[in-house]
């Protein structure tokens, strides 16, 4: 009877995760496979290039990107994410034009994972082109649920 409760238990663990997008530091959930977008409106000029990556069983576009401090970041794009919001919104050095963006940090860890972007300015152009707020998350900060379930687990001694 207890191996079946144990079962039933495991089952439901390891379904909960499926096409989840965990913080790598600290395993927080921060969106699903579901909330993924291709990114599109990057400023060329600042990309220096861009590759498809399978993430969570999707291809996802990811775009590698420099700050003005000369740091590279593969970023790639969700709809939301349960993140904190550090800072105040900031349109300079914004890789996507027409966009301010808000640092954004795990809300277990404070790990840095990304950034906010939101439309700087709402205009009638904006609803007709569908432009939108997104979440530009670092690949290299982040890990699939899917990865994370095929990792041996130590014992806890």
């Amino acid at each position: 009877m207890w191996f079946l409760l144990l079962f039933i238990h495991l089952s439901s663990v390891y379904s909960r995760h499926v096409g989840e997008i965990l913080c790598r530091q600290c395993g927080a959930t921060l969106t699903r496979q579901s909330e993924l977008i291709n990114v599109t409106g990057v400023d060329k000029s600042l990309l220096a290039y861009e590759y498809d990556f399978p993430l969570t069983g999707k291809m996802t576009k990811v775009h590698v990107l420099s700050n003005p401090e000369g740091n590279k970041f593969h970023v790639f794009g969700a709809k939301t994410a349960h993140l904190h919001f550090h800072g105040t919104p900031q349109s300079t050095a914004t890789w996507y034009p027409g966009y301010k963006w808000t640092v954004c940090l795990c809300k277990q860890c404070n790990k840095h994972l990304g950034w906010y972007f939101e439309v700087e300015k709402r205009t009638a152009l904006d609803t007709i082109t569908d432009k939108k707020n997104f979440v530009g998350l670092v690949l290299e900060n982040v890990i699939s649920a899917d990865y994370v379930d095929t990792l041996p687990k130590t014992p806890d001694f």
